[in-house]
């Protein structure tokens, strides 16, 4: 609802306001963002179907004119695109993605990221390990990239290749609960002693005094560990 009552002022200042036309693109901007944070909402909230018809009732903004413009409209576009693939629309993510325009240095990592995820959401496991190959070689201390890098590699039935590149994410840095919770799958999947490498992680993350322990904040459903 606050979403809403946002998006209600926003069209306010749009029909009342005597300002510039760059001010007012700036507007409707908000207005669009507004309107996919609420199909983000929807999306939490398991209604995939009415966050895929909201996202459809989400006008085309016009081109932007100024490089700071370019910049809000690429992270509002970024954002539908993440939560169209989370809907399952495949085609619309990839229509939003091409609708985004490259205005800084970082693109290549943002959008070498959601051609990959959208190959993956589109079961092409194989052309994105490959993406997620690339972009780990030119950011290799990147662990979202080598997390989705690690689960195509599965996908593939490249399982020791998956395992070592969860494993390194362990030794490089924090954990994370989706990390852990893959790695122990791939343990499950290389060998019937998983049980004993599942406690393995788990006391070597308890015993990590380098200011990143924070495996105590770890239950053991994080590890797939079961109680016997």
């Amino acid at each position: 609802m606050g979403y809403f009552e946002l998006a209600r002022e926003c069209r306010e200042m749009l029909v009342k306001s005597t300002t510039p036309d760059e001010e007012k693109s700036v507007w409707r901007r908000r207005l669009r963002e507004c309107g996919v944070r609420v199909a983000s909402v929807l999306v939490e909230m398991g209604d995939l179907e009415g966050a895929g018809r909201h996202l459809g009732t989400l006008s085309v903004s016009p081109s932007p004119t100024s490089d700071d413009q370019q910049d809000g409209d690429r992270d509002v576009r970024i954002m539908e695109t993440l939560v169209w693939l989370r809907v399952g629309d495949i085609a619309s993510a990839r229509r939003c993605l091409a609708h985004t325009t490259s205005t800084s240095s970082s693109t290549s990592l943002i959008d070498g990221t959601l051609d990959a995820l959208i190959q993956l959401a589109d079961s092409d496991f194989s052309a994105a390990a490959a993406s997620f190959q690339d972009l780990h070689k030119q950011y290799p201390g990147d662990a979202m990239i080598a997390q989705n890098l690690a689960v195509c590699l599965v996908y593939t039935g490249r399982i020791a290749e998956a395992k070592v590149v969860l494993e390194g994410l362990v030794d490089s840095g924090p954990p994370f609960h989706s990390m852990i919770f893959n790695l122990s799958t791939v343990y499950e999947l290389c060998t019937e002693r998983n049980r004993d490498r599942k406690v393995e992680l788990a006391s070597k993350l308890a015993a990590r005094k380098d200011g990143e322990g924070v495996g105590w904040e770890l239950g053991a459903a994080e590890f797939k560990l079961q109680a016997v």
